[in-house]
């Protein structure tokens, strides 16, 4: 599994992509395209971060 860091600390694909729906980055700039797990895992924390800004509005 990929890992990216921020400030000095470790993030998972998960919280990459929930980060990245809070940027405005689009469900179709996944960077993870050669790793099924990975890119999963950022679909899932976009779709994560999608579903509690939908709840908050």
């Amino acid at each position: 599994m990929a890992t990216a860091e921020l400030h000095g600390q470790k993030i998972t694909p998960f919280e990459q992509g929930y980060a990245a729906f809070l940027r405005g980055v689009s469900l179709e700039h996944n960077p993870f395209e050669n790793s099924p797990y990975s890119k999963q895992k950022w679909v899932d924390g976009w779709n994560k971060a999608q579903r509690e800004a939908w709840r908050k509005t």
